[in-house]
């Protein structure tokens, strides 16, 4: 990857539908060359797919951070990652036994319902188990959000 790819990638974060023709003039390139590029990205796995960012007044996103036993974390895994009705992602991290999950809905008590039953089914399998609401998006360049100083 070069500096060209890196602008490519900067540019679609902002606007993943900006065809290659604006794509093209934004990096100085023709609308073929750009296309050429991004579908060297896609096929190199650099650009996995395109999401569309929706937002609805009234969300609620929280972070649950999730340490298993030692020998019960693909248990855990298998199960938390069948909670799809309000899970949005699921991270293993470089911390010992830890999963990270964010969950939405539009309703605190889906959230709390959500947690409960990793807790009744999974209970005994978990070390520790925290949950946080997000409070305020600082920054979210997938969602547009750009951190502004108050």
């Amino acid at each position: 990857m070069d500096e060209i790819d890196e602008r490519i990638l900067d540019l679609l974060k902002g606007n993943a539908r900006m065809s290659y023709q604006e794509l093209g003039d934004a990096i100085g390139m023709s609308r073929v060359a750009a296309m050429k590029r991004v579908r060297k990205l896609e096929t190199d796995g650099v650009i996995r797919g395109y999401n569309t960012c929706i937002y609805r007044e009234g969300d609620i996103t929280m972070l649950i951070d999730i340490v298993t036993l030692p020998d019960r974390y693909e248990d855990v895994l298998r199960y938390v990652s069948t909670r799809t009705a309000f899970v949005r992602q699921i991270y293993r991290t470089t911390k010992e036994n830890h999963i990270h999950m964010v969950a939405v809905s539009d309703s605190a008590q889906d959230l709390r319902y959500l947690v409960r039953m990793i807790q009744k089914k999974c209970g005994d399998d978990i070390e520790e188990i925290h949950c946080h609401a997000v409070k305020e998006i600082i920054k979210d360049v997938y969602g547009g959000i750009r951190y502004r100083q108050k």
